[in-house]
């Protein structure tokens, strides 16, 4: 299974320049604990987390997002096996990998959920449903 099979395409993202009041209403709203960070021309420059969001907005609620967000993207082409992509954040302990193709404009987004999905569904002894 290649991490294209389980990814989410076209993912929420948000401008680095943006508040830290609009990702935290944007990681509520729609449910989601990671959210890639996105330059003026689109380019992947960062992730923010939910976690991040709620200790920034509790010691500087005018941050923005540039300030707040973890720049040391690790990241993850969508034709590389799922096992790897599992492994790779196991071993950096990040709950999301950002995918990108070979220009590295962002295509996807690969979370724990994800995996959680298919971990469910085997265990069911169901086929994979995709979202």
């Amino acid at each position: 299974m290649l991490v294209s099979e389980l990814m989410s395409s076209d993912p929420l993202t948000i401008p680095s320049v943006a508040p830290l009041q609009r990702a935290e209403a944007e990681l509520r709203l729609s449910r989601i604990r990671h959210l890639p960070v996105v330059d003026a021309k689109g380019r992947l420059c960062g992730v923010l987390s939910a976690f991040d969001v709620a200790k920034a907005l509790a010691k500087t609620p005018g941050a923005r997002v540039a300030e707040v967000m973890s720049a040391a993207v690790v990241t993850v082409r969508e034709d590389v096996p799922a096992s790897a992509a599992a492994r790779l954040m196991l071993r950096r302990k990040v709950g999301s990998l950002p995918v990108v193709d070979a220009t590295g404009a962002l295509v996807g987004l690969l979370t724990e959920t994800d995996f959680l999905r298919v971990a469910a569904q085997a265990l069911e002894c169901k086929p994979l449903r995709r979202r």
